[in-house]
């Protein structure tokens, strides 16, 4: 009989237990505690099933509220990286173990802001904020650990990105509508994103927003800007480069000009008009023959300067000038002061490419080149160097100036 009654018992108990859902989830209402009597072997007991005290209708009640009130329930971890199981629903309780971002869980009991839940074949508490009947809520939070979501700008005019959560903060740029951006965090009423090409920083309000089903990595974003701040740094460091090559270039140009100012002053002196110090002056007469002789004196800048050389292995100032001149069929001498008697001879002013210039010192001639134009001519200068383009305008040019010969 004893048997009889406990089983008696734990059927009434199952029943009641789906009359209190039934009532909890149909919106019945009473604010008395009626009691269901129970008798079992002659004997009545009394067993009182308690209501709400206010009316909820069928929308208002949630599978978390059942969840609640109910017993080995089937939920998932909403976790971002992991959380600590507790022995007791304190945060003051030891911890025997983590549960991780979406792990399926089974809920065995619930106290006022704690479950006591299974993960695997370990039971312990939790906060009740960390546990889910949503998979996709916990897969979303579990996803946010190391990865960031996307979104898109929806706002018509787009949005203004601040450096920080706040309408006063100063701006940082502006987002286009339907522009992609990457969500990093949240401050109030602001998202923390990522945009433009750089990835730059800043804060967008919330409303101007939606967020998309596509995520990226974290890493794949760090080592990203990483990237971009490497090559910013090395942009900045060439630009600053540029910038002093071109300020020292400015102040060699400065110079030379003032060189060639005090050089026409001592020309002048040395009574040269200006017309004749003027190397730019317009050629006559047919120059394609002193060109020639150019052109064949190019292909040779770089050949190392060779005392005595006489080939493109190497060449001193007048085996240069006599084997450039034999290519265009020119015969000339092999030494510089026999050169300077080989052509007709020609002033400064009306100097041509083509054009044999000497150098000197105390009437010796010591050094000849090509001239090529502009002020400049081709020459092989001295030992350790190469065969170069070099002003005949320098300082230490025009004071050994010896004149200049045509042979073609």
């Amino acid at each position: 009989m004893r048997n009889l009654k406990h089983t008696i018992l734990a059927i009434a108990s199952i029943a009641m237990v789906g009359t209190l859902s039934f009532f909890q989830v149909s919106g019945v209402s009473d604010n008395t505690n009626k009691g269901t009597q129970l008798t079992t072997g002659g004997k009545t007991e009394s067993i009182k099933i308690e209501h709400t005290s206010e009316t909820e209708s069928e929308d208002d009640v949630s599978e978390q509220a059942i969840a609640e009130k109910s017993c080995l329930t089937s939920g998932y971890a909403k976790v971002t990286g992991s959380t600590e199981l507790k022995t007791s629903p304190s945060d003051d309780a030891q911890t025997i173990g983590t549960m991780t971002g979406a792990e399926d869980l089974e809920v065995l009991e619930s106290t006022e802001d704690w479950y006591k839940v299974t993960v695997g074949d370990q039971a312990g508490y939790v906060k009740k904020d960390f546990v889910t009947l949503d998979k996709k809520e916990a897969e979303t939070a579990a996803k946010q650990y190391d990865h960031y979501k996307k979104a898109t700008v929806t706002s018509e005019n787009g949005l203004i990105v601040r450096s920080s959560g706040s309408k006063d903060a100063p701006s940082v740029g502006t987002v286009a509508n339907g522009e992609d951006v990457i969500i990093v965090d949240s401050q109030n009423d602001y998202i923390k994103i990522l945009f433009g090409d750089e990835l730059t920083e800043g804060y967008v309000i919330n409303s101007g927003i939606e967020f998309e089903d596509e995520w990226v990595e974290k890493n794949e974003i760090h080592t990203e800007i990483k990237e971009i701040a490497y090559e910013k740094a090395v942009a900045a460091q060439k630009a600053a480069e540029a910038a002093r090559k071109a300020e020292a270039e400015k102040a060699a140009a400065a110079a030379r000009q003032s060189a060639q100012t005090n050089n026409s002053s001592k020309l002048a002196a040395m009574g040269y008009s200006n017309k004749e110090t003027s190397t730019s002056s317009a050629p006559s007469g047919n120059t394609s023959k002193g060109q020639a002789i150019v052109n064949t004196a190019k292909k040779y800048l770089g050949v190392p300067y060779v005392w005595g050389g006489t080939s493109p292995k190497g060449f001193d100032c007048s085996g240069l000038v006599q084997y450039v001149c034999r290519q265009n069929g020119i015969s000339v001498p092999r030494v510089a002061a026999s050169q300077k008697g080989a052509g007709k001879s020609v002033s400064r002013a009306n100097l041509q490419p083509g054009d044999l210039v000497f150098f000197g010192n105390g009437g010796k001639i010591s050094h000849v080149g090509i001239y090529v134009g502009n002020g400049n001519m081709i020459h092989a200068p001295q030992t350790g160097d190469v065969v170069k383009i070099s002003s005949i305008n320098s300082s230490y040019r025009v004071a050994r100036y010896a004149g200049a010969v045509r042979v073609w």
